[in-house]
């Protein structure tokens, strides 16, 4: 018998791969038997997490917020590795924004990288996934994309629920193609925006959280390999919680 959710002979492209959840995924995915393309705008982040996976993964340095950039970054992807059978679409930024002082500037700037780009990756691998048959993208959202950030980010919180509807809809349409389309929302989980924040928010959050602790980048990337694998043929347009129950449907 095969054994399960392995990724043998499979290309994944995970965004935001120099730390965190994109890392972690990285990892994940290539242990599973997957190549491992990994784009990050810090291209020695990326760098070093590839060299650190030893499989022939590949960084590749891109400005997620260009649409080019991000059309160019999975024509540059098929060029090395031939094919592109998943799509972690993982990169995002959440700064601090309260409200009442939020710009223009800071609007754009988040929708771009955290919805825009995912958007338009979307639409750039999908047609080389339907050549193929068959595909898999994996979006990252978030339980503030559920729940509203707690964290004065409203406009973050706004592109992670963009991310959950935009799934949904592009999922009806390739289905026919073979292409799943999935989302996974984190709760607070141990990397850089959590580590940043004051004890007291830290604690404020964690006491919120059922099992009383963050979850870890290796926890999300577990259900990330499951959506990326031929074990999971039969979900798409939905959306994972993993968030220690702070946030039940």
């Amino acid at each position: 018998m095969k054994p399960m959710f392995r990724l043998d002979d499979k290309v994944a492209l995970v965004t935001g791969a120099a730390r965190g959840i994109g890392a972690a995924t990285a990892h994940t995915l290539a242990r599973q038997g997957a190549s491992i393309a990994l784009a990050d705008m810090d291209l020695e982040g990326a760098k070093a997490v590839a060299d650190s996976i030893e499989n022939g993964a590949q960084a590749f340095g891109v400005d997620l917020a260009q649409v080019e950039e991000c059309k160019a970054l999975v024509t540059a992807v098929v060029e090395r590795f031939g094919r592109l059978d998943i799509l972690v679409n993982n990169a995002g930024i959440c700064p601090v924004q309260p409200f009442g002082t939020a710009t223009e500037a800071d609007w754009d700037t988040m929708m771009n990288v955290n919805a825009r780009s995912q958007y338009f990756l979307m639409q750039a691998v999908c047609p080389v996934m339907k050549r193929q048959g068959s595909g898999r993208i994996i979006n990252l959202s978030s339980a503030a994309g559920r729940v509203g950030s707690v964290l004065n980010a409203s406009i973050y919180s706004g592109t992670k629920a963009a991310i959950l509807m935009i799934s949904k809809s592009i999922a009806r349409e390739v289905a026919a193609d073979g292409i799943l389309v999935n989302c996974v929302a984190p709760g607070p989980i141990k990397t850089d925006i959590q580590r940043n924040l004051p004890a007291d928010r830290l604690k404020a959050a964690c006491d919120q959280i059922p099992l009383k602790r963050f979850g870890e980048p290796e926890e999300v990337a577990a259900v990330i390999a499951f959506l990326a694998s031929d074990e999971c043929s039969f979900c798409t347009g939905a959306t994972f919680d993993v968030n220690g129950g702070w946030f039940m449907l």
